[in-house]
């Protein structure tokens, strides 16, 4: 009776994370496409203003290859939960090292964004222009590591959760 009562409770909190996963996938892949289509028509438009020299040149690489593989955790992610829901032992090993991975690229996105944040001359920046880039820079990393943290605990317990020993026997 007891063992039936875990399974169940099991269960249910399996299919609670892959609903939880899935739509949190579904909103981050609808970010992540239009931020994609976004730095495309950008650096179509720079193609075309290109013989107006505009003062402002950002290499925008870093953020398309960053967003692109945002897009393709995010696919993973939603197609391993979608086939957790069925509980298919296969899918439960794609979603834990989604999740890893995902947890690997929140660390490392942040940093990123830090880094090539700054595309203006700054040598042309006064101090206090300086200064506010800086206090910028550093405020949006600090949220952008808090949102990561925040995430990434969330994997973690998915992870812990999807890989106990009772949790894996839903899927044999």
């Amino acid at each position: 009776m007891e063992a039936s009562y875990v399974q169940a409770k099991n269960q249910r909190t399996v299919r609670t994370f892959a609903w939880i996963l899935i739509a949190i996938s579904v909103l981050l892949l609808l970010r992540s496409i239009f931020t994609l289509q976004s730095i495309s028509a950008i650096i179509m438009m720079k193609d075309l203003t290109r013989k107006f020299n505009p003062p402002v040149d950002i290499n925008y690489t870093p953020y398309f290859i960053e967003h692109a593989i945002e897009l393709l955790l995010c696919i993973v992610v939603f197609v391993a939960s979608t086939f957790v829901l069925k509980f298919e032992n296969l899918w439960r090993n794609v979603l834990v090292f989604g999740l890893t991975v995902s947890i690997i690229f929140l660390l490392i996105s942040p940093l990123v964004d830090y880094y090539n944040l700054a595309p203006w001359d700054m040598e042309l920046m006064t101090s206090i222009d300086k200064k506010i880039m800086n206090v910028t820079k550093t405020s949006m990393l600090i949220w952008s590591y808090t949102w990561s943290m925040i995430f990434s605990a969330f994997f973690v317990v998915v992870i812990v959760k999807l890989t106990k020993k009772e949790v894996k026997t839903l899927f044999a």
